[in-house]
C-alpha cells in the first residue's frame, strides 16, 4: 500500500465524519424550521379565520414590495426581468430608497470567483424561480415571500455565497478546490459535505427570512401573551392595518422610483 493510498484512505475517513456531523446539523436545522414554520403557517391561518382582510393585504403588500425591490435593483443593475438573461451589468452599487422595517435547484452554471456580473445573472434567476405573483395558494406564496426576503437581504448585503446557497449551487472558490482533489473517492466525500453544509446555510437564511415576517412577529407575541379574549385581537387588528399601511406607503416609494428610473432612461 503507498503512502499515497493510506494518506487517502485517512482523507476518506476524516471526510466520512465530517459528513457525518454535517448530516446531524441539518437534520436539526431542518427540524427547526419545519416546526417554526408550521406553527406560523397554523397562526396564520387562525389570524385569517378572524381578520381575513388585513392578513392578506399584509401578505399581498409583503410581497409586493419584496418584488418591487427587486425590479429596482434590476433595473439599476441593466438586467431587466423581463428580457432573456445575459451576464452584462453595472458595477455601480444599486440605489435602493431607504424604507424602515423589514428588509428584505441548480439554475446557473458555473461561474467564475467573485464575479459581480454573474451574482446579478444568480440573483436574476432567483427572483424569476421564487416570485410570489406565481405562486399558487397562500401557503406557496408565503413561502415564495419568504425566500423573496431570503434573496433580497443577501444581494442588499452583497453576499454572493448566500445566493449560492439559496440557489443550491456550490460556489465557484469550491468548485475549483474540489476540481484540484486528485483522489476521486476523496472529492466525491469533499462534494457531499460541502452540498450539505450547503443545505443547511440554506435552511438557516430560510428560518431567518421567515422570523422578519409579520405575522411570524405576531405569533412568537402570541406565545407569552396568549390570545384569549377580545382584546388581544383588537390589539393584532390594529398592528396589521399600521404594518399594511406602512408596506403600502413603502410600495408606493418604490413604484415611484422605479418611475422616475424608467422615465429617466
Amino acid at each position: 500500500m503507498t503512502k499515497l493510498t493510506i494518506t487517502s484512505q485517512q482523507q476518506i475517513r476524516d471526510l466520512e465524519a465530517e459528513f457525518e456531523a454535517a448530516r446531524l446539523a441539518l437534520q436539526a436545522a431542518e427540524a427547526v424550521l419545519a416546526q417554526e414554520a408550521a406553527a406560523v403557517n397554523a397562526f396564520r391561518m387562525h389570524c385569517r379565520l378572524r381578520l381575513d382582510k388585513l392578513v392578506d393585504g399584509v401578505l399581498a403588500a409583503y410581497a409586493t414590495k419584496q418584488n418591487l425591490i427587486a425590479q429596482l435593483r434590476l433595473q439599476t443593475a441593466d438586467v431587466p426581468l423581463a428580457e432573456e438573461s445575459h451576464p452584462l451589468g453595472s458595477d455601480d452599487p444599486e440605489h435602493i430608497p431607504h424604507l424602515e422595517g423589514e428588509t428584505a435547484e441548480e439554475l446557473v452554471p458555473y461561474l467564475l470567483p467573485r464575479d459581480k456580473a454573474a451574482e446579478k445573472q444568480l440573483y436574476r434567476e432567483l427572483v424569476k424561480k421564487f416570485h410570489p405573483d406565481l405562486a399558487e395558494g397562500a401557503m406557496t406564496k408565503a413561502y415564495a415571500t419568504t425566500m423573496m426576503v431570503a434573496i433580497n437581504n443577501a444581494y442588499e448585503a452583497g453576499d454572493g455565497q448566500r445566493l449560492y446557497d439559496l440557489a443550491g449551487e456550490l460556489n465557484p472558490q469550491e468548485l475549483v478546490a474540489l476540481r484540484q482533489i486528485e483522489a476521486r473517492e476523496v472529492r466525491q466525500w469533499r462534494e457531499k459535505v460541502l452540498k450539505c453544509q450547503r443545505r443547511q446555510r440554506k435552511v438557516t437564511q430560510q428560518l431567518v427570512a421567515l422570523r422578519q415576517e409579520n405575522i411570524a412577529r405576531l405569533w412568537r407575541k402570541a406565545q407569552t401573551t396568549g390570545t384569549e379574549g377580545e382584546n388581544w385581537w383588537d390589539e393584532i387588528a390594529r398592528e396589521l392595518a399600521e404594518t399594511r399601511a406602512r408596506l403600502e406607503g413603502e410600495v408606493a416609494q418604490l413604484q415611484e422610483a422605479i418611475a422616475q428610473m424608467t422615465n429617466g432612461q
